[in-house]
């Protein structure tokens, strides 16, 4: 199988010699803050967008953190500000209950009430600080790029831009569920705004039409993507085939690489689907010089076990137990093509980012706008279905999605237009 070369991402040099750009430092961003919600897949979004755009040495990490444990686990749906300021109330009455009650044990409350010891170790988002920061230190350092990824982060970061919108950029990604005009720049997929279509629209019954969004189409200052964001790109997977030289150079090839998710809302399956797809791989197995399975740490454990009880005893086969080191960034530059359940718009978008071939399982259980994902990757020629009747052996290639490249192009355009240059 023949190697697919990665485009090089565009470059972020302004063409012009630093000598002769216009403006002092309060011109040139040089720093990033990241707003996470402490979910890899969200985070992971923003680390990509801030490598592309060469700030990876220059940026704080700050997380929305909820309140954990009990009763919360129930009310993930309120505004995190909100919840914060019922667990606070809800812990003072239940600790004031137990001091009326059982006053000799008092010295036990400030136990009790650190169940969420190690929380002080993160950065948390705080507006007043960040904004502060922003203003302090924008003669010094310029301005700040904020980039902020997940429902929890929408007010922080929305409320940051009101109060230092002269010092900050603040890009919001994945789509907000409020105006877009609360930021600098949205940077979401295109099956986000599937509601807005008249396909989505017969699904939904008139009286709750109003009730979905997104509820405007894109704007100007709205980058639409593909897939997802990531850290995959060129220099990334050169380092990483170096890196895993040693354990993957001496594998037979076609090298086959299987990537398992887990269900989600508009993505459901279960044993069945681990049966399809281990019956699916036995069928196409002669054709593979090996193959290896990663599955994730919320892979469900009725699916897992059909892996292993299937796959587990195959000579050609290697199923990742999640104890060694990841194998995912040498699974990634190593393989010859990737099979991918089609429940993670992340693992699907990097598989690819790669240009080799990626064939979905599972696609028809999903909906929504995850089965527009899937329909927009099919028609551009990006994915195929996996059927189990493939010749492995043989390639096919695509441009590959370069969507984390092109949105940092689209940023760096933003802030010329203000102005402000981009610099590393």
């Amino acid at each position: 199988m023949r190697p697919i070369l990665l485009p090089d991402p565009p470059s972020l040099s302004t063409g012009v010699p630093e000598i002769f750009e216009q403006g002092g430092a309060q011109n040139v961003v040089r720093r990033a803050v990241v707003i996470g919600n402490g979910f890899p897949g969200s985070e992971n979004q923003c680390i990509g967008l801030v490598r592309a755009l060469g700030l990876a040495e220059n940026h704080l990490l700050y997380r929305v953190t909820r309140p954990k444990g009990g009763i919360n686990e129930w009310l993930h749906w309120l505004p995190v500000g909100f919840h914060k300021k019922l667990d606070f109330i809800l812990r003072h009455i239940y600790l004031y209950s137990r001091l009326m009650l059982r006053s000799k044990q008092s010295k036990y409350i400030t136990s009790e009430n650190g169940g969420n010891v190690g929380l002080s170790s993160i950065l948390e988002a705080d507006v007043k600080k960040i904004v502060t920061m922003a203003r302090e230190t924008y003669e010094k350092d310029g301005p700040l790029v904020v980039i902020a990824c997940g429902r929890d982060t929408v007010s922080i970061a929305s409320s940051i831009r009101r109060l230092a919108s002269e010092n900050v950029f603040v890009v919001q990604i994945q789509h907000p569920r409020s105006h877009l005009n609360r930021f600098d720049m949205v940077i979401t997929p295109r099956h986000d705004f599937y509601p807005l279509t008249p396909e989505a629209q017969e699904q939904v019954p008139r009286f709750m039409r109003g009730w979905i969004t997104p509820r405007e189409p894109p704007t100007d200052h709205v980058v639409l993507t593909t897939g997802a964001l990531h850290q995959i790109d060129y220099a990334s997977l050169r380092k990483s085939a170096s890196a895993w030289h040693d354990e993957f150079a001496a594998l037979p090839k076609p090298l086959i690489v299987v990537n398992i998710g887990w269900p989600r809302s508009n993505c459901r399956y279960g044993a069945d689907l681990a049966k399809q797809l281990t019956d699916s791989l036995l069928n196409v197995l002669g054709s593979c010089g090996s193959v290896r399975i990663a599955l994730s740490y919320k892979t469900p454990e009725k699916v897992s076990r059909v892996i292993f009880k299937e796959l587990g005893d195959n000579p050609k086969v290697y199923i990742w137990n999640g104890q060694d080191p990841n194998p995912y960034m040498g699974h990634l530059a190593w393989g010859d093509a990737f099979v991918v359940t089609a429940d993670s718009v992340s693992l699907i978008s990097e598989a690819c980012s790669t240009g080799k071939p990626v064939y979905v399982v599972g696609a028809d259980h999903c909906k929504w706008k995850i089965a527009d994902f899937h329909k927009n990757l099919r028609e551009r020629g990006v994915v195929r279905s996996f059927t189990g009747f493939e010749d492995m052996s043989e390639s096919w290639s695509y441009p590959p999605l370069n969507d984390t490249a092109e949105a940092a192009l689209r940023v760096r355009h933003a802030l010329a237009a203000r102005g402000w240059s981009l610099r590393s």
